[in-house]
């Protein structure tokens, strides 16, 4: 047997072990587009949105991540009282209403579940980790009182996509809801059958926030990172009946053409006539439509009018899809504006599209807004005209005026890119009778690496590079992690921000000058597994990832091993116990408590419940199976390039991929109950390393490797494993994916490892 060797590289697993470093984000409706919302608001503006008197005054805790964008709604009537409410959605399942008038609170108004997820693993898709739920931003019809909202969940092993309509009063199922979304059309395109091509939810995400207009549901679908056979979808639904009306295909008879528009809503005008924009896919000027911007009758989606840039197929073949950025409509005029991968900002007359043509026609304009991209843009209708605000990839956030129906190609203002955003959050808010009181509320994080803590700015909307204020200069203003695509939602003097930290963050003026972030009790939403972040049973000696509020300190704590060598079982004021006894302890924050399940724990299910201070949660009763393996992968996120070392010692990557038949070294935890019987919190030894009671293998590109070392890792906390394992000689090359399996218990395939 081969034994474990230490190396450099466990210094950077340990980090990913100290925090779940996550984070993501959808767009909403905006009113049916990402215009000018919010510019009624009345009591944020360019005077009080400073250093002292605005802040963090409120986290909600939720059950996974936020790619939706919060809804606002005033006036519900909620168990015979009226509240001010704030509906958010997430990717477990779960929608929650909350008080948005009592930022501190952690209780929801209420609390409403669909079913389980479905896993990123079942999907073999990174993109998004670990599961997929609610991912489109909901839309509510305020004269039936009522949210519409789709749902995917796992049942038999298959993804099911079901239309939900909830009461705003009390989350119940409404109009005899909720409905399975099956669809079918005419075509021969990829995936076809006798002349039909039926609609396949396991192909397909509904990422663009849902629409409601003409009485009529809109639900959009597109691809998984434009894998396997997947097309364009765009459904409609009686609002009443939640009866499927209308159904198009935007590549009936090819292949491709998402409508995902980085969570974006389809776009109405005032005639109920719908656009949207698609990526790369077929294009043929007579059903096939990739790389266009489509306008539909809102009436039955017969296809009205549309325009394709002359270089789709050059923007298909270097994956620049023209719908990354969606479509806005500019308010007084029939105009409206798409962006895309290839930094185009084009401004089209809605009445005459201009089928396939040039860049700039008689009907279309264009400017490079930039060279490396566009997936989120803003339009504030400025009373000297519309502005508009467009990310650039890894790069500033720009403006750009319309004046008199015609786009400038000079920049008006920028704000200057403190980190490399890829998928920033924008929104506007300000009094529309004063326009210098407008600001400009950007989330930003430091993509060239994923899952990273995120920053709220807000701007001068006239003036870019005039900084109000921003969520770093104060520790307690911290944002958590960045969600991309999701702008903010401001709304009676608060801002909503949703983040991948499981948390729902609240900014707005301060009492007195001081924080509002007084601790209570702590809450605990979920308990997930601390390596793949999948909520479900654990295991003996499993790391686990706890989430909720008032966890622990506002200034998070680390791991700390004591004179005996073993992890302290309390840090700050956090004591974590399951099935009665302390846990071992490797982080603690506000927010999430990293801790290792002890290995003598009840067979069947166990109790978690954390304390801080003197106050404790209430007791979470979680399954218990023998195992419950996930692979560490490289940035923390439990999915992507593995925490793999290569025989050489260098880390496992494209740029220094392992040879075939060569020892590869990975780390995951989840193995279970170990010989000799494991030991809480013990910092494994070279001379001392117990290995899993259950056997273990690895399958490489779906090929069984040869296991030379599985058990405790040198340096490591117990529970912690080390797997030395010989890559299969007839590997593929390039990208495998690899899973582990103790037992009968296999873990996810989102790691892979590079081969050549």
């Amino acid at each position: 047997m081969t034994k474990p060797g230490f190396t450099k590289f466990l210094i950077t697993l340990v980090v990913a072990v100290s925090a779940h470093a996550q984070i993501n984000v959808l767009t909403a409706n905006y009113d049916n587009q990402r215009t000018n919302s919010n510019l009624h608001e009345t009591v944020l503006n360019q005077s009080n949105v400073t250093t002292g008197s605005f802040g963090k005054i409120g986290y909600f805790p939720l059950d996974g991540e936020i790619y939706t964008q919060p809804l606002y709604v005033s006036g519900i009537q909620i168990a015979g009282a009226t509240h001010n409410v704030v509906y958010v959605a997430t990717m477990h399942n779960s929608v929650y209403a909350i008080d948005a008038d009592t930022p501190s609170s952690t209780t929801a108004l209420w609390h409403v579940n669909f079913g389980p997820s479905v896993p990123s693993s079942v999907l073999n898709f990174t993109d998004i980790l670990p599961e997929v739920g609610v991912l489109g931003t909901p839309v509510i019809d305020l004269s039936k009182q009522i949210m519409y909202m789709v749902s995917d969940t796992l049942e038999g092993g298959l993804p099911v996509y079901r239309l939900h309509a909830l009461s705003l009063a009390d989350g119940t199922e409404q109009l005899n809801g909720p409905v399975v979304i099956t669809a079918t059309v005419t075509g021969h395109g990829g995936g076809a059958v006798a002349g039909k091509l039926v609609f396949e939810p396991g192909i397909h995400l509904q990422r663009p926030g849902l629409a409601l207009a003409n009485g009529l549901l809109y639900i959009a679908f597109g691809s998984r990172a434009d894998m396997d056979g997947f097309h364009g979808w765009l459904m409609s639904y009686d609002a009443t009946t939640l009866a499927q009306v209308s159904v198009v295909s935007t590549t009936p008879d090819g292949f491709g053409a998402s409508i995902w528009q980085a969570g974006r809503a389809p776009a109405f005008d005032a005639n109920g006539n719908i656009y949207v924009a698609t990526g790369n896919g077929d294009f043929d000027g007579s059903v096939n439509f990739g790389e266009s911007v489509l306008k539909f009758s809102g009436a039955d989606l017969t296809l009205l009018d549309w325009y394709t840039p002359d270089t789709w197929s050059a923007l298909n073949a270097n994956d620049k899809d023209l719908g990354s950025g969606g479509v806005i409509l500019i308010p007084n005029s029939n105009q409206l504006v798409a962006s895309g991968k290839s930094g185009d900002l084009f401004v089209i007359e809605g009445n005459s599209m201009g089928h396939l043509g040039p860049k700039i026609t008689s009907t279309v304009q264009n400017i490079q807004a930039n060279q490396t991209g566009t997936f989120d843009m803003a339009l504030w209708n400025n009373p000297s005209g519309p502005i508009l605000y467009v990310q650039e990839f890894r790069g500033n956030l720009d403006a750009y005026q319309v004046v008199n129906g015609k786009i400038s190609g000079t920049k008006l203002t920028e704000a200057v890119a403190a980190t490399q955003t890829n998928f920033a959050g924008i929104t506007i808010s300000g009094n529309p009778s004063t326009p210098a009181s407008a600001i400009v509320w950007h989330t930003t994080a430091d993509n060239t690496t994923s899952q990273q803590p995120g920053t709220l700015h807000a701007y001068d909307a006239s003036n870019l590079s005039h900084e109000l204020w921003n969520s770093n200069l104060v520790p307690a203003d911290a944002l958590g992690r960045f969600a991309k695509f999701v702008p903010p939602t401001v709304a009676n003097g608060k801002v909503f921000v949703p983040t991948f930290s499981d948390e729902l963050v609240i900014y707005g003026l301060l009492s007195g000058g001081s924080n509002g972030t007084d601790a209570g009790a702590p809450v605990v939403t979920a308990v997930a597994n601390g390596v793949n972040f999948l909520a479900g049973p654990v295991s003996p000696g499993e790391l686990v990832a706890i989430y909720g509020a008032n966890l622990g300190p506002a200034v998070p704590a680390g791991a700390q091993v004591d004179q005996t060598g073993h992890l302290a079982t309390k840090l700050s004021h956090t004591k974590v116990f399951i099935d009665g006894i302390s846990a071992p302890l490797l982080y603690s924050s506000e927010n999430q408590v990293n801790a290792m399940v002890p290995f003598g724990i009840s067979s069947s299910s166990t109790t978690v419940i954390v304390q801080n201070a003197s106050q404790f949660s209430a007791s979470v009763t979680v399954p218990v199976v023998p195992a419950t393996p996930a692979l560490f992968s490289s940035n923390g996120t439990g999915g992507g390039e593995g925490a793999i070392v290569n025989q050489d010692g260098k880390a496992n990557s494209y740029g220094d991929p392992a040879p075939r038949g060569s020892i590869i070294t990975m780390w995951a935890s989840g193995a279970g109950k170990t010989n000799p019987a494991g030991n809480d919190g013990q910092i494994a030894l070279s001379g001392s390393l117990p290995t899993p009671q259950l056997p273990v293998t690895v399958m490489i590109d779906n090929q069984p490797a040869d296991v030379l070392y599985a058990g405790a890792a040198p340096g490591m906390v117990q529970g912690i494993i080390q797997l030395n394992v010989r890559v299969p000689a007839a590997a593929s090359t390039g990208q495998v994916p690899v899973v582990l399996q103790v037992g009968t218990y296999a873990g996810p395939n989102t790691v892979f490892v590079v081969l050549k």
